[in-house]
């Protein structure tokens, strides 16, 4: 199983802020948790490089650095991980759970592997370095970028039924 590696890259933002909160105490004489301004601009800097990055590594789940490429993957494990990112509330509103009723009434598809293993939170895609089909975990994302997948499966599950 390859696990996404977004949360080691997503630290790029903690990077910034902490570099923003050191050269802001260094330009003025007193430290950054003091002077509100800089407080602001740090934190700013810091959203800011944390979106853009999260929005690099996501956006879409197919880009070149190697996220898997949805076209592919199984309506089961596209259903059974829907199921587990509506067990783990990492999906908004009824509309996921009512896409997860349709699905489950496809014949023979909750009794198969591919849903299984989407239940357990194995997304099972093409990996765009390697061409080649790949288990990725969800549970090695951060919060954000779980909602994210699960936005995008729901999305791709509903295009598919």
């Amino acid at each position: 199983m390859v696990p996404f590696r977004l949360p080691a890259l997503l630290s790029a933002g903690a990077l910034a802020t902490i570099a923003a909160l050191s050269l802001g105490g260094c330009a003025s004489e007193t430290s950054a948790a003091q002077n509100p301004e800089t407080q602001a601009a740090a934190t700013a800097a810091a959203t800011a490089a944390a979106q853009s990055t999260a929005s690099q590594l996501t956006g879409g789940l197919t880009g070149a650095l190697g996220l898997p490429n949805l076209s592919s993957t199984s309506t089961g494990n596209l259903a059974g991980v829907l199921n587990y990112c509506v067990t783990n509330n990492l999906t908004s509103g009824g509309a996921a759970s009512g896409l997860l009723s349709t699905a489950s009434q496809q014949p023979g598809l909750t009794g198969s592997s591919d849903y299984s293993a989407g239940q357990q939170g194995i997304l099972q895609a093409i990996s765009n370095q390697t061409s080649t089909s790949q288990q990725y975990s969800l549970s090695s994302l951060a919060e954000p970028l779980r909602r994210k997948v699960c936005s995008t499966v729901s999305s791709r599950l509903q295009g598919m039924l």
